[in-house]
């Protein structure tokens, strides 16, 4: 197993950012999804290092963060920069912190995405700095890349460009994305994990989770059926029976949020 992550919890003083978070990720694409202040990020910085967990443990290749930190790249949501920086001094910082840094990909991908190298990286626009910052990321040769909203900033074209790279690089590398862009994550996801108020509610396969659920009527409801939510066109429930209609993810996401935020039960 390439990350571990058992009963994680994380707390800001008084603020709740993630509890008894648990999932495991082998291979390929996994997508943390939910809204704005879930638990992603916070998340995503306990994986990488950044912050350490009140609670919980994390093993990524079968050891704790600091003892694997140059398998490790990560795209922080922030995009953070340094002052007067400009893309050939993040270049020769990258290859002094990554062993296995490919100079190659790299000139390769800010060729292909249009990087200007004669402004300091900190004047670039939002979605040149998310581009620029990506490129850092995927080429730096870590086993495991940590992706907070790869997509922010940037155009419908660009996101695209985006979302067919990250599969290319999701075939060789593992990819942890945090994202609350649901059509791109059911193009890019092969694992998910939804996370509300800080707590994991639901996570499984893209393809399984739909194949596990139906979108039924009132009339249709038997007890072999558990309702999840009650949606404008009907009631989302998990069930084994061949019955009404597959979910669409976004129908799939909205339900579980709703359910874990509104405490949902079934009535008579």
């Amino acid at each position: 197993m390439v990350v571990e992550v058992k009963n994680l919890g994380k707390r800001f003083g008084s603020v709740v950012a993630v509890v008894d978070v648990s999932f495991e990720v082998e291979n390929g694409i996994f997508v943390l999804i939910g809204p704005n202040g879930a638990g992603k990020t916070t998340t995503l910085r306990c994986l990488s290092g950044e912050i350490t967990p009140d609670t919980g443990e994390i093993n990524i290749f079968g050891k704790e963060v600091k003892e694997v930190k140059e398998k490790i790249a990560v795209l922080r949501e922030d995009r953070r920069v340094f002052s007067n920086m400009k893309v050939r001094d993040y270049e020769e910082l990258y290859s002094l912190i990554y062993p296995r840094w490919n100079p190659v990909l790299f000139r390769r991908l800010v060729l292909h995405f249009s990087i200007p190298g004669d402004q300091p990286v900190e004047k670039f626009s939002a979605g040149m700095k998310t581009l620029f910052l990506l490129s850092l990321t995927i080429s730096s040769g870590a086993d495991l890349l940590l992706l907070d909203e790869p997509t922010q900033g940037l155009d419908p074209i660009k996101k695209e460009e985006v979302m067919k790279i990250l599969r290319e690089v999701g075939e060789e590398k593992v990819l942890i994305v945090a994202s609350h862009h649901l059509e791109e994550i059911e193009m890019l996801a092969d694992n998910f994990a939804i996370i509300n108020e800080g707590k994991v509610v639901y996570r499984d396969n893209l393809d399984a989770a739909k194949e596990k659920h139906r979108i039924i009527q009132a009339d249709e409801l038997t007890e072999e059926d558990e309702i999840i939510s009650v949606l404008e066109n009907g009631m989302l429930v998990r069930t084994e029976r061949e019955v009404g209609r597959y979910p669409r993810f976004r129908e799939l996401v909205l339900a579980y949020i709703e359910k874990a935020s509104k405490h949902f039960s079934i009535l008579d």
